[in-house]
């Protein structure tokens, strides 16, 4: 595959079930004084390079965060120092 992923995981109290079908939606948030937007832009972010963000969880156990970045080959040129 031509793709770098990073997983981020977190064994804390997972996301509602009903939440996660919204977790990318402008203005949906669960914290007080969230703004509902920080997910969203990680969204339009990876996707406008190429990427791609998954998000699974599960209330109880906890939360996996994948993020997929494109791997472009170009040719390297090395710069003298």
């Amino acid at each position: 595959d031509d793709s770098v992923f990073i997983l981020i995981a977190d064994t804390g109290s997972g996301i509602k079930t009903e939440d996660l079908p919204r977790l990318f939606s402008p203005y949906h948030t669960t914290k007080p004084g969230g703004h509902g937007l920080g997910l969203m832009i990680v969204q339009r972010i990876m996707r406008d390079h190429g990427g791609h963000v998954g998000i699974e969880s599960k209330e109880g156990t906890g939360t996996v965060v994948t993020l997929q970045f494109p791997q472009k080959h170009r040719r390297v040129r090395m710069l003298k120092s």
